[in-house]
C-alpha cells in the first residue's frame, strides 16, 4: 500500500505482561543505536580514544558522547526534521568565517556568506535567537538560488 509503512517484530516479550504498543515503543527507543554509534565513529573518530589511561579514556568517550548530543538538540532546536551528520553540520555553519566587532559598544558577529546564502543564515539566526519556540523550521541545507 503506497504511503504506509508496515513493520513486523518478533519478540520474547509476554503479550500478557506488555501491549503491542509498549513493546512497539520500546524497540524503537532502541532502533537509532547502531546509527548513533556509526556517526560517533566516523564524526567523533571514536576508534581513536583509546589513550593510554582508562579515565582518559572514558573522559574522551563522555566528551564525544556529549557533543554529539548537543547536535542533535540543536538540530531539534531548528526544527530540522532529519539528521544531520557532524561532518555537515561542520561543514555548513562551524566553519563559516567570521569577524566579531564591537561597534558603539554593541557586540556584532560579521559572517563570510555569499548573497546567495545569506537569506537562510538570517533564518537560521532567527530561529537560534528566538526566545520562544515556535514552529518556523529552518530547512536543513541552506538553498542556493542566484
Amino acid at each position: 500500500m503506497p504511503g504506509y509503512r508496515f513493520q513486523a517484530l518478533v519478540t520474547s516479550l509476554s503479550s500478557a505482561t506488555h501491549c503491542p504498543l509498549a513493546v512497539w515503543r520500546y524497540y524503537t527507543g532502541r532502533a537509532d543505536c547502531e546509527n548513533v554509534i556509526k556517526e560517533l565513529c566516523e564524526g567523533f573518530a571514536l576508534p581513536t580514544l583509546c589513550l593510554e589511561k582508562f579515565w582518559a579514556t572514558e573522559a574522551a568517550l563522555s566528551l564525544a558522547t556529549l557533543t554529539y548530543n548537543l547536535s542533535v538538540l540543536f538540530q531539534r532546536h531548528l526544527g530540522w526534521q532529519q539528521k544531520v551528520t557532524i561532518h555537515s553540520l561542520r561543514f555548513w555553519l562551524f566553519v563559516t568565517a567570521g569577524v566579531l566587532s564591537h561597534p558603539r559598544g554593541k557586540t556584532t558577529s560579521k559572517l563570510a556568506v555569499s548573497q546567495r546564502e545569506r537569506a537562510w543564515w538570517r533564518r537560521l539566526w532567527e530561529k537560534i535567537l528566538s526566545p520562544l519556540p515556535n514552529c518556523n523550521a529552518v530547512e536543513n541545507r541552506p538553498t542556493f538560488t542566484s
